[in-house]
C-alpha cells in the first residue's frame, strides 16, 4: 500500500523525531521524579511515620497526573512539532514554490531569505545566486542567437538582393552571371566563416589527453611570416623580438595558432599608415606571456570592458566593411581560457593597444 503524500515530506519526518524525543525526554523526567520520589519515602518512612499514609496518597496523585499528562504530551508535541517544522522549512518550501513557477519570462525573483545565518539561509542564498547566473545566462543567449541571426541574414540578403536583380533584368549577359556567381560564393564563403566561428565558441575544452605540447615560439614565428606580406601592404611595420628557446605549451596547435594570428591581425587591421607592431614573449614564473603591442587608434575605457564579448564591434562600420564578425577577440579569449590561460588589454585611445596572453608552462614528465 501506498505511503499517502504527507507521509513522505520532511515536515512529517521531523514531526515524528520531535514527538519521539519530546515524549521520551518526558517519560524519563516523570520516571525520575517518580524513582526519587519513592526512594525518598522508603528511606525515611520509618522517622515519619505519621505522615506515611499522607506521602503515599501523593504518590498515588502524582501517578495519575503523570499518566494524564502522558496522554497530553504527545498531542502538544505533535502540534509543536509540526508547527516548528513548518516554520523552520518554509524558507524551503517558498524555494520550491518559486523554482516550480521559474520559466524563461520571470527569472528574475528571488527568495530574499532575511532570516538567521544558518543552512536554510544559505541554502537560500545560495539558489538566489544560482538564479542571478542563470538569468545571466539567458540573457546572453538570447543576445547571442539575435546577433547570429543579424549577421548570417547579412549574407542572405546580399545573395537574394542580386539574384532578385537578376530576374527583373530584361536581359541578362553572362558577365551579370559571373558577377552573381562571385557574389554568391562570398556570402557563402562568409556563412561558413561565421558558422565555423560560432561552433567553435559552442563546443567544450577539449580534452588535455588528446593535446600535445606545442612551441609557441614556433607557433609566433609562422604567425609572424604569415602576416608579414599584408603588414606591408597596409605600410604597417612588424616588429618579431627573440622569444625564449622553449616555450612549450599543452594544447591544440590550430587553435593556439588562431588566437595569436587574431590578436596580430587585429593590431594590423586597426593600426594606421606607418605604424608598428611588435610581437615578443617571455617567461614569467609558472607562465609563458606573449605580448602583442600596437601604436594604432587605442580602445577607449568604456569599450575594454567589452571587447571580449561575442559581436562586440569597437568601430561597428569599418568593422563591417572588413568583413568583421565582431567574434575574433571573444574566439581568442575561449581559445586562451580552454588551454588555462589568461587574456588583458591595456590600451589609451590615440595611443594603441597592448595585448598580454598568459599561458601555464607545460614540462614532460
Amino acid at each position: 500500500m501506498r505511503k499517502p503524500a504527507f507521509v513522505r515530506t520532511i515536515r512529517f519526518r521531523l514531526t515524528m523525531w520531535y514527538l519521539l524525543l519530546f515524549v521520551l525526554f518526558f517519560i524519563l523526567l516523570v520516571g525520575g521524579i517518580n524513582l526519587a520520589m519513592r526512594q525518598f519515602l522508603d528511606k525515611n518512612s520509618e522517622k515519619w511515620p505519621e505522615i506515611r499514609d499522607q506521602a503515599m496518597s501523593g504518590m498515588v496523585q502524582l501517578r495519575i497526573y503523570s499518566l494524564i499528562a502522558l496522554g497530553l504530551v504527545p498531542l502538544l508535541g505533535l502540534a509543536g512539532g509540526y508547527f516548528l517544522a513548518g516554520k523552520m522549512l518554509k524558507p524551503v518550501s517558498n524555494l520550491s514554490s518559486l523554482a516550480a513557477r521559474i520559466s524563461s519570462t520571470n527569472l528574475k525573483e528571488r527568495i530574499n531569505y532575511h532570516g538567521s545565518e544558518n543552512e536554510v539561509k544559505r541554502l537560500a542564498d545560495t539558489f538566489d545566486e544560482m538564479m542571478g547566473r542563470l538569468e545571466t545566462s539567458f540573457e546572453s543567449q538570447k543576445q547571442f542567437i539575435q546577433d547570429a541571426s543579424h549577421e548570417l541574414r547579412t549574407p542572405i540578403a546580399t545573395a537574394q538582393t542580386n539574384i532578385e536583380v537578376i530576374e527583373m533584368a530584361e536581359k541578362v549577359t553572362a558577365s551579370d552571371y559571373n558577377r552573381l556567381m562571385k557574389v554568391l560564393k562570398r556570402s557563402l564563403e562568409r556563412m561558413t566563416q561565421l558558422s565555423d566561428q560560432l561552433l567553435l565558441l559552442a563546443d567544450a575544452r577539449q580534452e588535455w589527453a588528446n593535446w600535445q605540447a606545442v612551441d609557441m615560439k614556433f607557433i609566433i614565428s609562422e604567425v609572424a611570416a604569415e602576416v608579414s606580406a599584408r603588414a606591408t601592404v597596409a605600410g604597417i611595420s612588424l616588429e618579431l623580438e627573440p622569444a625564449p628557446d622553449e616555450m612549450m605549451v599543452k594544447g591544440n596547435s590550430l587553435r593556439l595558432k588562431q588566437a595569436i594570428f587574431n590578436v596580430v591581425d587585429n593590431a594590423i587591421k586597426y593600426n594606421r599608415p606607418g605604424g608598428t607592431v611588435k610581437i615578443s614573449a617571455w617567461t614569467e614564473k609558472s607562465q609563458f606571456v606573449v605580448q602583442v603591442q600596437d601604436n594604432g587608434i587605442g580602445i577607449s575605457p568604456a569599450d575594454q570592458t567589452h571587447i571580449f564579448d561575442r559581436f562586440y564591434r569597437v568601430d561597428k562600420s569599418r568593422t563591417r566593411s572588413q568583413g568583421g564578425s565582431g567574434l575574433g577577440l571573444a574566439i581568442v579569449k575561449k581559445i586562451v581560457e580552454d588551454h588555462g590561460g589568461t587574456i588583458s588589454v591595456e590600451s589609451a585611445l590615440g595611443s594603441g593597444s597592448t595585448f598580454n596572453l598568459s599561458f601555464p608552462r607545460y614540462q614532460a614528465i
